[in-house]
């Protein structure tokens, strides 16, 4: 698959993504929210660039501004805000800020090691290191820390303004703390290089921690309503088609698939939403209304 064939397929998946979330969202949150992580998302990737030059993207890629392809942070705003959703949907418990940052993280996270692997086998950007599958360990986590400062802005009671320019601080900021935190703590000195069958393992394991948790989730009544999974797997398709353009016959690559999918459908609900009933009116003219006679 060409980059220009990618491109367009992802400019379809972003609008019928916005669309389709804006049918529990109204347009004018929705936007404010996506283009401000939209910016805050360039913003950190233009400025990570820059500091570290530990990845660089392939020329092929269109309508670039200075070195991210402006397609790109249209892209990952989605991706955290679906990510935000199944977190609440199958976590509703969870009321903590923090808490509800961490699953939002773990999610993006957990979606970008599909997204990482796959398409720098196909040679959309490519990293400086090797590490799992091509990606060093740091690249699948960056935008997992982008979404932990994102979630802490967005998931305030603030006013929409304040959420918006405190976002554009905020999440490229706390992504920097825990790129240069992480690296010196452990990444500079452990797990870099090829990591080998050993990370491939080790996803597999991930992957089934994770079903574990969600049929857990699942069994308490906690689903992924089809409205928000239906989107995502439009999106995963892609990726899906991109793996099948590039390494149709690596097991390495199918595993990882694997363990991302599965819990996903897992936790999802393919049954349609009961449909609502009305509330019994209150109208205290209707409340003490005399019945009206049986019928003969």
């Amino acid at each position: 698959m060409s980059i220009a064939l990618f491109q367009t397929l992802c400019v379809v998946i972003v609008s019928l993504t916005l669309v389709t979330m804006a049918r529990s969202t109204p347009w004018k949150p929705l936007l404010s929210d996506y283009f401000a992580l939209a910016v805050a998302g360039y913003l950190g990737e233009e400025s990570c660039i820059t500091l570290y030059h530990f990845y660089q993207y392939s020329p092929d890629w269109n309508a670039r501004l200075v070195d991210v392809p402006l397609l790109v942070p249209l892209i990952w705003p989605l991706v955290v805000l679906s990510a935000r959703q199944v977190g609440q949907a199958l976590w509703p418990d969870a009321k903590s800020p923090l808490a509800r940052a961490a699953i939002t993280a773990a999610l993006v996270t957990f979606d970008a090691s599909l997204m990482e692997v796959v398409a720098v086998r196909a040679g959309l950007w490519s990293w400086a290191e090797p590490g799992h599958l091509q990606v060093p360990l740091i690249g699948i986590l960056g935008w997992g820390y982008f979404a932990l400062g994102a979630e802490l802005v967005l998931g305030q009671p603030w006013r929409r303004a304040r959420r918006l320019w405190l976002l554009l601080l905020l999440a490229p900021l706390v992504t920097h703390a825990l790129i240069v935190g992480s690296w010196w703590i452990c990444f500079r000195h452990a797990l870099r290089g090829d990591l080998g069958q050993a990370s491939v393992s080790a996803v597999a394991g991930l992957g089934v921690l994770s079903l574990v948790a969600v049929l857990w989730q699942r069994r308490r009544g906690h689903t992924i309503p089809l409205a928000i999974a239906g989107p995502r797997m439009i999106a995963a398709t892609l990726f899906v088609a991109l793996l099948l353009a590039t390494a149709p016959r690596d097991p390495n690559l199918w595993l990882q698939t694997l363990a991302l999918a599965l819990p996903y459908l897992a936790a999802t609900s393919f049954r349609p939403p009961p449909p609502q009933t009305p509330p019994p009116s209150t109208s205290p003219f209707l409340r003490n209304a005399p019945l009206p006679p049986p019928s003969t």
